[in-house]
């Protein structure tokens, strides 16, 4: 953990006993989250979003409505960008952007908004997990340039979140599998990245079958996720799940094998918004359907979070 500073309380006694083993969070906006629940069969017990510095706002909207709904745990996914149009293709999306680029973070230019947005996390009453710059290991975003300023910027955000006093966010350092790189390839790719473990609470990674020539079948994750718990030793997170039509109801059956036999498996968030992946890959398959509208399909979903909650 980050120490002290951004230990959570301790949980009461009740409280903790109550707690899955395993949590499911989905993207969803916190007012449609007793729609979800209602179509699915069973309750996330977090919800998630994105967030991009440009926005230059707080996050208390949304916290308040996950309040409201009774939550006590959400995931934030930051991305330190403006985000650049899906269209214009990834050679643009992965261009630097001034005065969102690792060093400017790492140098204090988002100072203001960071500690403003610390001090919106620290109102949450519950758990806030910190997605910061995700999938720095591959070649479509901007702050994936420069390792040695990414591990600075992500440095320098947790040391201001400690002084805000936000301690009940989490960081999560989360990659992406890059199945279609060699092991010990991906594993450089991570490990240049790593802040180190004072700076880090839990590692996620994406886990997305794309379909078509993307066809990414369960086993295929499973060492990639073995290998994270083994080199980093902390809990380990899916952050970003999702799968396409095709084929849904096999793979979700076989996630839900793959999550029975890794309990160190702390969380899992279902994502099913458009992929930018998806629209800049080209040949994959169809990833846009609700499993709200999918009865065989949320049966799946339903048995993985009741899977957790045991």
């Amino acid at each position: 953990m980050l120490g002290a500073a951004l230990a959570l309380p301790s949980l009461p006694t009740a409280e903790a006993a109550a707690k899955p083993a395993r949590a499911f969070g989905a993207y969803v906006e916190p007012s449609q989250l007793a729609g979800w629940t209602a179509n699915v069969g069973a309750a996330p017990q977090f919800v998630a979003r994105f967030e991009a510095f440009s926005r230059a706002e707080t996050a208390d909207a949304f916290l308040r409505e996950s309040e409201a709904q009774g939550l006590r745990r959400v995931l934030v996914t930051w991305e330190p960008w403006k985000p650049v149009p899906v269209e214009l293709g990834v050679v643009e999306q992965f261009r630097e952007q001034p005065g969102y680029s690792n060093r400017d973070i790492a140098e204090g230019v988002q100072d203001e908004y960071i500690l403003a947005f610390a001090r919106s996390l620290a109102t949450f009453h519950g758990r806030v997990d910190l997605r910061y710059a995700h999938e720095m290991n591959g070649t479509w975003y901007p702050w994936s340039h420069d390792p040695i300023q990414y591990r600075r910027a992500w440095r320098h955000i947790v040391r201001l979140f400690r002084s805000a006093g936000a301690r009940n966010v989490r960081f999560v350092w989360s990659v992406n599998p890059s199945l279609y790189v060699p092991m010990r390839a991906w594993q450089r790719s991570t490990r240049v990245y790593w802040p180190g473990r004072g700076y880090v609470d839990a590692v996620g990674s994406t886990m997305i079958n794309f379909g078509g020539a993307k066809q990414y079948p369960v086993r295929r994750f499973v060492p990639r996720l073995r290998a994270l718990r083994r080199l980093y030793r902390k809990p380990v997170m899916l952050t970003e799940l999702s799968t396409a039509y095709r084929g849904r109801e096999r793979w979700l059956r076989n996630l839900r094998r793959m999550l029975r036999s890794m309990p160190w498996i702390r969380s899992v968030a279902w994502f099913q918004h458009t992929s930018r992946g998806q629209v800049q890959l080209g040949d994959t398959g169809r990833l846009d359907w609700s499993v709200q509208d999918d009865p065989a399909a949320a049966a799946q979903l339903r048995a993985i979070i009741r899977d957790g909650q045991r």
